[in-house]
Parts: structure tokens; sequence; C-alpha cells
């Protein structure tokens, strides 16, 4: 834990609760620094906090208050308010009613700090100012990192999209490399379309030969599961989601990481096109490939009971319901969730005596297995 001299910053801990009832009362904004106990960069802005020049700028214009990431306030605030932590510390600034105003990730510096509060005491300039500012058509370079970065912060990635793409448009193809761009391409791009991804990707040996090989590999690896796991991602089609899984390969993830990676996002890109013979192909050389249990195939066939357009993925269903009956118990609740999605499956494809008993199979296993029945009595019901 932190301790501040009497003339630093000083925070609170244990009760944001109270903290923010004090800063409504003192009509004051809270700081929040992030930390980790075991940061490094964290304990070199202990000093920082403790100067009297910072101390009175803080203590006279905040209510201040400290987060450690392994504490209930990380959990029950930051993650609650889907904040994102991109590194340690963070700095947040926060309206008495908990809506955040102002964030920072700087270098530890005096001035850094002081200049970081005015700028959340200043409507016009700090963060939440800046959506506003750019829909107005503010554009400078520095700007729009600073965007890039509020807008991950905020867990908004569609702003975030809008804000790289406009960054990448005004930067010279001579630049693209630059440890500038670099580090943009690190920290804030999220999406294999920014003109700055797709060179990068398309150009890896050569980054590679200029920056740390394995930094390279991670940071297109992490484009691309942004890209893929964005609601962007989420309307793909086939084609492009192997494209990414090419790319990753192409980064250096081996290829059973890589189709395992794309499974899902293939999966939901066939089924979307109406293509359910080519996500059960997808599966059949999956499960070939990838040791898979009981759980596994219930959800296999529970996605495909709920996302496929029709029933010609029932014969393969079968297969698999068999493959996952091999791994566990005659009466266990694995068992009975398996006859229960075969026996959705089955009543899927018009086939109600098979549905029936394989439905009645799950009532009974359940009951053996003294677990809920209802859902496999509600389905006999209804066949």
């Amino acid at each position: 834990m932190y301790s501040a001299l009497a003339q630093g910053v000083q925070f609170s801990e244990n009760n944001l609760r109270n903290v923010f009832n004090q800063a409504r009362v003192q009509n004051k904004l809270v700081f929040v620094e992030v930390y980790s106990s075991s940061c490094h960069v964290c304990q070199s802005f202990i000093p920082i906090f403790n100067q009297k020049q910072v101390g009175d700028f803080y203590n006279q214009s905040f209510v201040n208050y400290k987060i450690e990431v392994n504490s209930p306030d990380f959990q029950q605030f930051i993650l609650a308010k889907k904040i994102f932590v991109p590194s340690l510390p963070l700095m947040l600034y926060f309206d008495g009613n908990q809506n955040l105003q102002h964030m920072a990730v700087i270098e530890p510096s005096a001035q850094n700090v002081i200049q970081q509060g005015q700028v959340a005491l200043n409507p016009g300039q700090r963060a939440s100012s800046m959506r506003q500012r750019f829909a107005s058509g503010e554009r400078a370079n520095q700007f729009l990192i600073d965007l890039g970065m509020y807008s991950r912060v905020v867990s908004d990635t569609t702003l975030n999209i809008k804000a790289m793409d406009a960054y990448a448009k005004q930067q010279a193809p001579n630049a693209y490399q630059s440890e500038a761009n670099f580090l943009v391409l690190q920290r804030l791009v999220m999406d294999i379309d920014n003109p700055l991804a797709t060179y990068f990707i398309k150009n890896l040996p050569v980054y590679s030969k200029k920056y740390d090989p394995k930094l390279v590999q991670n940071t297109a690896e992490n484009i691309v599961m942004y890209s893929l796991y964005s609601s962007r991602g989420n309307k793909y089609s086939s084609n492009k989601v192997i494209q990414m899984r090419d790319y990753l390969t192409k980064a250096g993830i081996g290829a059973q990481v890589a189709r395992n990676r794309v499974l899902l996002p293939l999966l939901n890109a066939y089924l979307r096109e109406k293509k359910p013979a080519q996500a059960v192909a997808v599966v059949n050389t999956h499960a070939t490939q990838v040791p898979m249990k009981a759980p596994d195939y219930i959800y296999l066939i529970r996605y495909f009971n709920e996302k496929s357009p029709d029933a010609s993925y029932v014969p393969s269903a079968q297969k698999w319901f068999a493959s996952g009956l091999k791994t566990v118990s005659a009466n266990s609740k694995e068992a009975a969730d398996l006859h229960y999605q075969m026996a959705v499956a089955f009543k899927k494809a018009g086939n109600k005596a098979e549905a029936t008993k394989t439905a009645q199979r799950s009532v009974a296993i359940s009951k053996a297995s003294r677990t809920d029945s209802s859902q496999a009595e509600a389905l006999l019901r209804s066949i």
C-alpha cells in the first residue's frame, strides 16, 4: 500500500462511496490513481505525489483516491464501468456522479501530473470533450492519438476505429514505419483495415528487422484478434476470416493455434452465409486435431441447433453426440445434457421418434444423477 507524506497528495482508499459523497458536497472532481503494488512505474510516481507543489494543487482541486488492481474497488468500480486499463498507473478523473471526465497515461514527472489535473478541470479540453471536438472536425495528430487512447479506456471500439483511421490517413507513407507510428500500432490500432495496420501486416519482415521481432508478432496478433472479435468482425465474410487466420500464421502464430483462434468467427460467418456444410466440415476437421470433451460437444450441438439455417448438420451431430458420450459416465449431468441437445437436433430434423426417445433418456439420466430434468421434460411436451 502506498503512503503519502503530509505535504503530498492526500489519498483515500477502501471507501469509494464516501469519496464521491465528499466530492459532491465540495463540488470537486474525484481523482483516482489506478495502480499495482508490484508495478515499478507506479512506484516511480510515489515521490512525485509526495511533492508539496503536487499535493497543494491536487488537495485543493480534487478529492483523491487510489485503487489497487487486485482490490474489490477495481472489480466493483473500474471493471463494472467497462473501463479498460491499457497500462499502469492510469489516472482517472470523475465528477461527483461517477461520470468519467478525463484520463491520462503519462510519464512520471510533477509537471505532467499537474498539467493533466489542469486539463481535467477545463471542460473544453478534458477527455470527455474530445468526442464532440472530433465531430466538429478537430484532427491534430496528437489530439487523435489522445482520442484513440480515451476511446480504448472507455471501451468505445467504434470511436477508436474512426479516430485511428483519421490519424492513419494523415500519415505520409514514408512515415508508416516510424517509431511513433509503430507505437500507435502497439497501443491504439484495433482494426486490421486501418491503413497503418494493413501496411504493417503486409510488411512484417521489414518491421521485424527494425524492431523487436517478438513485439512485432504480438502487435500483429493483437490487431488481428481485436478485429475478429469487434462488432465489425462479427460481420466478416468467411473469406475475410480465413484471411485473418492467414495473417496470424504470417505473424508467426502456429497453424493449429491460428485455426483454433478463428474457429468460432469462421463458423459464424459460414452460418450467416447459409453454408452449414462448410461449417460442419470445419468442426469435423477440428475434432480430429484437438482433443474434445463432453462440454465441447454439448456446446457444438447447441450452437448448430440455435444457428444452423437447416437440419443438414444432424448426421454429423449424431457423431459428435456419440463421441461426447464416450468421455463421460452414463448417468452424469453431461450425459443428460448431450441427450437433451441431440433430442433438440432430432426435433429440428423432423425426426419425432428419435427426438422423443432421446429426450426421454435425458430425463431419466437427469433423475438418476439428481439434476434438473425440467428442460428435457418441456422438450418432450413440445414434440
